[in-house]
């Protein structure tokens, strides 16, 4: 009776150890879901360590940018499991500018026919930068007056600056996605980085 009771605990301090185990590590071997965001965060792609260092919460969806001490990472966080986190649209921010003021990126998934989700992400690298526009219009050149910009342009989006970093996410149609121009703009609303 003894020894049934021994080998019943130690299977149940097993199954409890397994089942930590796969919470833990679980987004490397379950296509990305995990029951914890920061498991989300920490296990995909790159896989490093790091730390959270700006975090948006846009709809039903987040967006973070995690720091891992050699480059940050923009990553949209979803939960279409209910209480499982998944990380998707993991990208680096690494396009830098010609002027070397900021750090920019985009990427965009098919998520059904004719859209798609489109992460957008910046790193201030100048301290003047409060903003980042997002445009596509034909005529992009840093030069152009904003109103003009905005007049051009289909997509037409302004990212407070937090922190030196500037995230946004949107469901865009086909027709939108691409030839993005990111504009740092200063407190006067002077452009002082362009892509």
């Amino acid at each position: 009776m003894q020894s049934n009771k021994k080998i019943r605990k130690r299977y149940l301090i097993t199954i409890g150890i397994l089942l930590l185990l796969g919470v833990y590590f679980g987004p490397s071997v379950l296509a990305g879901y995990a029951l914890t965001e920061h498991s989300a965060i920490r296990y995909t792609l790159p896989n490093e360590d790091g730390e959270v260092v700006f975090e948006k919460d846009i709809a039903n969806k987040k967006i973070v940018i995690w720091n891992t001490g050699k480059l940050n990472y923009v990553k949209l966080l979803e939960s279409p499991l209910g209480i499982f986190k998944r990380a998707t649209n993991i990208n680096p921010i690494s396009g830098q500018t010609i002027d070397e003021n900021m750090k920019v990126t985009w990427s965009g998934e098919e998520i059904e026919d004719e859209f798609y989700d489109v992460v957008f992400a910046a790193e201030a690298l100048d301290k003047q930068i409060e903003k980042v526009i997002v445009s596509n219009e034909q005529d992009d050149r840093k030069s152009t007056p904003l109103s003009i910009v905005k007049e051009q342009s289909s997509i037409f989006i302004e990212m407070e600056v937090k922190d030196g970093f500037a995230a946004y996410y949107s469901k865009l149609p086909q027709g939108d996605v691409g030839s993005f121009s990111f504009r740092g703009i200063n407190s006067d609303g002077k452009v002082v980085s362009f892509d």
